[in-house]
Protein backbone atom coordinates (compact mmCIF):
# COMPACT_ATOMS: atom_id res chain seq x y z
CA UNK A 1 0.00 0.00 0.00
CA UNK A 2 1.26 3.36 -0.43
CA UNK A 3 0.36 6.43 1.07
CA UNK A 4 0.24 9.83 0.04
CA UNK A 5 -0.42 13.40 1.61
CA UNK A 6 -3.68 15.11 0.35
CA UNK A 7 -3.26 18.83 0.41
CA UNK A 8 -6.26 21.19 0.85
CA UNK A 9 -5.72 25.13 0.32
CA UNK A 10 -1.66 24.84 0.64
CA UNK A 11 -2.32 22.90 3.89
CA UNK A 12 -1.37 18.92 4.40
CA UNK A 13 -5.18 17.99 5.96
CA UNK A 14 -5.48 14.20 4.85
CA UNK A 15 -4.30 11.12 2.94
CA UNK A 16 -4.16 9.53 -0.25
CA UNK A 17 -3.74 5.88 -0.03
CA UNK A 18 -3.25 3.16 -3.14
CA UNK A 19 -3.04 -0.38 -3.11
CA UNK A 20 -3.92 -2.90 -5.96
CA UNK A 21 -7.30 -4.36 -5.82
CA UNK A 22 -8.81 -7.18 -7.78
CA UNK A 23 -8.28 -10.98 -8.99
CA UNK A 24 -5.12 -9.93 -11.12
CA UNK A 25 -4.43 -6.75 -9.39
CA UNK A 26 -5.06 -4.97 -12.77
CA UNK A 27 -6.61 -2.24 -11.21
CA UNK A 28 -5.69 0.28 -7.99
CA UNK A 29 -7.79 1.72 -5.48
CA UNK A 30 -7.71 4.97 -4.67
CA UNK A 31 -8.82 6.39 -1.17
CA UNK A 32 -8.83 9.66 0.13
CA UNK A 33 -9.56 11.02 3.29
CA UNK A 34 -9.31 14.51 5.12
CA UNK A 35 -10.90 16.35 7.86
CA UNK A 36 -14.24 18.46 6.75
CA UNK A 37 -13.53 22.12 6.83
CA UNK A 38 -17.23 22.42 6.71
CA UNK A 39 -17.35 25.22 4.13
CA UNK A 40 -17.81 23.65 0.79
CA UNK A 41 -18.38 21.07 -1.39
CA UNK A 42 -14.38 19.83 -2.54
CA UNK A 43 -12.99 18.00 -5.26
CA UNK A 44 -10.14 15.37 -4.71
CA UNK A 45 -7.38 15.06 -7.22
CA UNK A 46 -4.07 12.33 -7.89
CA UNK A 47 -1.41 14.69 -8.89
CA UNK A 48 1.53 12.92 -10.71
CA UNK A 49 4.84 13.92 -12.60
CA UNK A 50 2.84 14.37 -15.88
CA UNK A 51 -0.53 15.41 -15.36
CA UNK A 52 -3.56 15.10 -12.74
CA UNK A 53 -6.75 12.53 -12.27
CA UNK A 54 -9.78 13.23 -10.76
CA UNK A 55 -11.16 11.05 -8.28
CA UNK A 56 -14.22 12.28 -7.56
CA UNK A 57 -16.71 14.42 -4.66
CA UNK A 58 -15.16 13.97 -1.21
CA UNK A 59 -18.17 12.98 0.75
CA UNK A 60 -19.08 13.03 4.32
CA UNK A 61 -18.10 10.12 6.09
CA UNK A 62 -18.00 10.02 10.11
CA UNK A 63 -16.69 13.71 10.46
CA UNK A 64 -14.51 13.28 7.48
CA UNK A 65 -14.87 13.52 3.59
CA UNK A 66 -13.62 10.89 1.95
CA UNK A 67 -13.60 9.24 -1.69
CA UNK A 68 -12.42 5.74 -2.73
CA UNK A 69 -12.41 4.74 -6.67
CA UNK A 70 -10.94 2.08 -8.45
CA UNK A 71 -8.92 2.47 -11.46
CA UNK A 72 -6.86 0.33 -14.11
CA UNK A 73 -3.71 0.79 -13.35
CA UNK A 74 -2.55 2.01 -16.60
CA UNK A 75 -4.24 5.09 -15.80
CA UNK A 76 -2.67 5.39 -12.73
CA UNK A 77 0.47 4.88 -14.62
CA UNK A 78 0.29 7.24 -16.96
CA UNK A 79 1.07 10.02 -14.37
CA UNK A 80 4.29 9.19 -13.82
CA UNK A 81 6.01 9.41 -10.50
CA UNK A 82 2.65 10.42 -7.78
CA UNK A 83 3.35 13.54 -6.04
CA UNK A 84 0.28 13.95 -3.57
CA UNK A 85 -3.56 14.29 -3.58
CA UNK A 86 -5.35 17.65 -3.98
CA UNK A 87 -8.89 18.88 -2.27
CA UNK A 88 -10.45 21.49 -4.53
CA UNK A 89 -13.41 23.60 -2.78
CA UNK A 90 -15.58 23.56 -5.80
CA UNK A 91 -18.30 24.90 -4.16
CA UNK A 92 -18.75 27.03 -1.07
CA UNK A 93 -21.30 26.87 1.72
CA UNK A 94 -22.74 30.37 2.77
CA UNK A 95 -21.74 31.49 5.95
CA UNK A 96 -25.08 32.07 8.32
CA UNK A 97 -23.14 34.25 10.73
CA UNK A 98 -21.13 37.52 10.29
CA UNK A 99 -19.24 37.52 6.80
CA UNK A 100 -15.24 37.91 6.94
CA UNK A 101 -13.90 40.80 4.67
CA UNK A 102 -10.53 40.40 2.63
CA UNK A 103 -7.99 43.20 3.03
CA UNK A 104 -4.51 43.26 1.46
CA UNK A 105 -3.26 45.72 4.73
CA UNK A 106 -4.38 45.21 7.61
CA UNK A 107 -3.17 47.89 9.44
CA UNK A 108 -5.27 50.65 7.44
CA UNK A 109 -7.83 49.49 10.14
CA UNK A 110 -6.69 50.96 12.61
CA UNK A 111 -4.95 54.70 13.82
CA UNK A 112 -3.04 53.70 16.20
CA UNK A 113 0.80 54.06 15.46
CA UNK A 114 2.01 50.97 17.66
CA UNK A 115 -0.44 48.54 15.70
CA UNK A 116 0.26 50.17 12.28
CA UNK A 117 3.42 49.32 12.38
CA UNK A 118 2.94 45.82 13.59
CA UNK A 119 0.76 45.48 10.87
CA UNK A 120 2.27 46.49 8.14
CA UNK A 121 4.12 43.42 7.13
CA UNK A 122 1.04 41.45 6.94
CA UNK A 123 -0.18 40.86 3.71
CA UNK A 124 -3.66 39.13 3.27
CA UNK A 125 -5.91 38.84 6.47
CA UNK A 126 -9.79 39.17 7.05
CA UNK A 127 -11.58 41.04 9.24
CA UNK A 128 -15.52 41.63 11.00
CA UNK A 129 -17.20 43.58 13.53
CA UNK A 130 -19.61 41.98 15.77
CA UNK A 131 -21.13 45.46 17.58
CA UNK A 132 -18.18 47.39 18.75
CA UNK A 133 -15.27 44.87 18.60
CA UNK A 134 -13.22 44.69 15.47
CA UNK A 135 -12.49 40.86 15.22
CA UNK A 136 -8.81 40.45 13.20
CA UNK A 137 -7.80 36.84 11.52
CA UNK A 138 -4.13 36.41 10.53
CA UNK A 139 -2.86 33.66 8.73
CA UNK A 140 -0.45 31.30 10.69
CA UNK A 141 1.81 30.24 8.35
CA UNK A 142 4.01 26.60 9.34
CA UNK A 143 7.59 28.22 9.05
CA UNK A 144 6.83 31.67 9.98
CA UNK A 145 6.58 33.70 13.02
CA UNK A 146 3.40 33.89 14.87
CA UNK A 147 1.38 36.81 14.03
CA UNK A 148 1.18 39.39 16.32
CA UNK A 149 3.18 37.18 19.31
CA UNK A 150 3.25 40.41 21.95
CA UNK A 151 -0.40 39.23 21.88
CA UNK A 152 -0.43 35.23 21.54
CA UNK A 153 -1.77 34.99 24.80
CA UNK A 154 -5.68 36.55 23.57
CA UNK A 155 -5.46 35.31 20.07
CA UNK A 156 -7.44 32.03 18.98
CA UNK A 157 -6.35 29.76 16.69
CA UNK A 158 -9.17 28.53 14.10
CA UNK A 159 -10.28 28.36 10.32
CA UNK A 160 -11.11 31.72 8.75
CA UNK A 161 -12.48 31.08 5.09
CA UNK A 162 -10.04 27.82 5.00
CA UNK A 163 -7.06 29.26 5.80
CA UNK A 164 -5.80 28.36 9.32
CA UNK A 165 -5.23 31.66 11.35
CA UNK A 166 -4.85 33.23 14.80
CA UNK A 167 -8.65 35.65 15.47
CA UNK A 168 -7.56 38.91 17.59
CA UNK A 169 -10.23 40.77 19.31
CA UNK A 170 -10.32 44.86 19.42
CA UNK A 171 -12.41 47.12 21.16
CA UNK A 172 -11.18 50.87 20.34
CA UNK A 173 -8.25 49.52 19.00
CA UNK A 174 -7.32 47.47 22.50
CA UNK A 175 -7.09 43.69 22.51
CA UNK A 176 -9.54 42.53 24.39
CA UNK A 177 -9.81 38.70 25.91
CA UNK A 178 -12.66 36.79 23.82
CA UNK A 179 -15.56 36.48 26.85
CA UNK A 180 -15.31 40.21 27.37
CA UNK A 181 -17.04 41.09 23.87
Amino acid sequence: MERLPLYCQGERRGEVTLALWGPNGARTEIAASMDDPGDGLYRAFLLGERGELALGVLAPEGGRLGVCRRLYNRDVAYLGKLLRGEARRSFRFEETGPCWRETDCPAQLFHSRFLIDRLRPFGRAWWRREESVLLLALPLEEGRPFPLEFLFCLGRVQRVEGKRCVVYAFREEKPVFWPEM
